[in-house]
């Protein structure tokens, strides 16, 4: 069957972008980031960051590229002593991941659910192998074989459904790696923590794929006649309640720092297990306009959370979306909750005054504003 023109239009966008990765730096991913962010209105909703800016991102990084961690920070070190038991092949793909230290987290404490169902379609299966979840988030990790007809070029779409309310989830992120007859994959739903949880879900995969030996053209991903595609193959599950009712601790820094004269409060942090959301202030009860907020982003280059648990485990929390508030902005950052940091660091790097050709991020002024 064929997929529609939209799903087709994305994987000639991913061959484009496989393409162009060797030349894209820290530089360019910083400021589509950056840029991103920026241009978000302003509103008291949550939104995340722009699909077009986390596809560029989250491609490139399936791509296993950024591996020395994002924007220049050496990656976490993965514990040797960690066992990943039935989802060792998750290992490799998770660290190419901006988001990987929650995923480690997870499993590392056990909060994860098994799932293990598969679904056939002609010569394709997929399984989803375990899913893992809170009140603000979703990730599933999934393994799609196809028999000796044909190499799998990816699973092309993921669609999560609320079975409860029959309502599409979105804002999914995905990133996945294959050797032609399997392909493992891992995607996210961001949830609305106001609306209520979605405990039974259906997720509804297609699988594309080409004939043997096609994987090695260059030109696979920009023809759409190479392309099979499977019928949609979907899963239900129950989600564990644990998952529902594990909380959100909500913490009030009330740290300030001054960028450009204008007054930046991190004023609240929530840390569940699989996300942590920091609220900044600017400028308190002050009408705020765009160039104001831009202006602010163009002064931070990177940011990340410092996360150390009650055994020195040190962790690096990275940012893995944001959007503007009309009281100035959030950032989304992976998650150490399970852990149980006994201290909680965010660090801002801050864009040098001084013209010329971008410093190493090494080389940057950084403000420290303590957490816990």
């Amino acid at each position: 069957m064929n997929t529609n023109p939209e799903e087709q239009a994305l994987l000639a966008d991913a061959a484009q972008l496989r393409r162009e990765r060797m030349q894209i730096g820290d530089t360019e991913a910083t400021e589509a980031i950056r840029r991103g962010f920026a241009n978000r209105s302003a509103s008291r909703k949550r939104r995340f960051l722009p699909y077009a800016v986390a596809a560029v991102v989250l491609a490139v990084l399936g791509t296993g590229w950024w591996q020395g961690g994002p924007i220049g920070i050496p990656a976490p070190h993965t514990a040797k002593d960690m066992s990943w038991g039935a989802l060792k092949r998750y290992r490799a793909l998770s660290a190419k991941d901006v988001d990987h230290a929650t995923l480690e987290s997870a499993v590392r404490n056990d909060y994860i659910q098994y799932v293990n169902k598969s679904v056939s379609s002609g010569p394709y299966q997929i399984t989803l192998d375990a899913v893992t979840a809170d009140e603000n988030k979703i990730m599933l990790l999934y393994t799609a074989t196809a028999e000796s007809g044909q190499d799998i070029y990816r699973v092309n779409s993921v669609k999560v459904t609320d079975s409860n309310s029959g309502k599409l989830l979105n804002s999914k992120f995905q990133i996945g790696n294959g050797d032609g007859r399997s392909w493992s994959g891992q995607s996210t739903v961001m949830l609305d923590g106001s609306q209520p949880f979605p405990s039974r879900i259906e997720v509804d995969f297609q699988v594309a794929s080409v004939n043997p030996g096609k994987l090695g053209d260059p030109k696979t991903g920009t023809v759409a006649a190479d392309f099979r595609y499977s019928d949609r193959m979907k899963i239900d599950v129950d989600l564990e309640p644990k998952f529902e009712k594990t909380p959100t601790f909500v913490m009030q820094p009330d740290r300030s720092i001054s960028i450009d004269g204008h007054k930046v409060v991190l004023s609240k942090v929530e840390m569940s297990p699989l996300l942590t959301r920091a609220t900044f202030v600017i400028d308190n009860d002050s009408e705020l306009d765009f160039k104001t907020k831009q202006s602010i982003w163009d002064k931070l280059r990177y940011i990340t959370i410092v996360s150390t648990n009650r055994n020195g485990r040190v962790m690096q929390l990275s940012p893995v979306a944001g959007n503007g508030t009309d009281e100035g902005f959030q950032q989304i950052f992976s998650s150490s909750m399970l852990d149980k940091p006994r201290s909680l660091v965010l660090k801002m790097y801050l864009e040098s005054d001084d013209a010329g050709v971008p410093k190493p991020l090494k080389d940057l002024p950084v403000v420290e504003l303590k957490i816990k």
